[in-house]
């Protein structure tokens, strides 16, 4: 039987939105591309993530997430993510499963850890901390 341990905090994540692009209502929800650029601060994970969330805002009014970017470490290492999660008409973002893929040996152990994360959007910031199953 699978147990789940204490989340440990990886690391937090403050970023501005860079540019949005509207697609309009679509037979599926309203379609966001949202750009963004921020630091990340840990002392696990630290450096620069940029990239774009693809969102769709539902007619529940729940945006559902789909992020792909990319870290580049405080050591100049890129990492590849991609995140899935929810956000609500209030700001209130749950990553509910962020994937990390690189091929330098010292990041390899985030590539098979757990990582969620909360966070929030408001006035064109982004704020988000970031844990992981140890």
């Amino acid at each position: 039987m699978y147990s789940i341990k204490k989340l440990e905090h990886l690391c937090s994540y403050k970023a501005k939105i860079t540019e949005v692009i509207n697609f309009g209502m679509t037979p599926l929800g309203r379609r966001l591309d949202v750009c963004f650029d921020g630091d990340l601060a840990g002392d696990l994970l630290s450096g620069r993530m940029r990239g774009v969330d693809y969102i769709l805002v539902r007619s529940d009014g729940v945006g559902e997430i789909h992020v792909r970017g990319a870290i580049t470490t405080k050591d100049g290492v890129n990492i590849s993510v991609e995140i899935s999660g929810y956000g609500d008409e209030n700001g209130d973002i749950r990553d509910a499963h962020v994937k990390f893929l690189t091929g330098h040996e010292k990041y390899q152990w985030l590539t098979s850890k757990i990582v969620v994360g909360k966070g929030k959007s408001a006035n064109g910031q982004l704020e988000f901390d970031y844990y992981y199953e140890p």
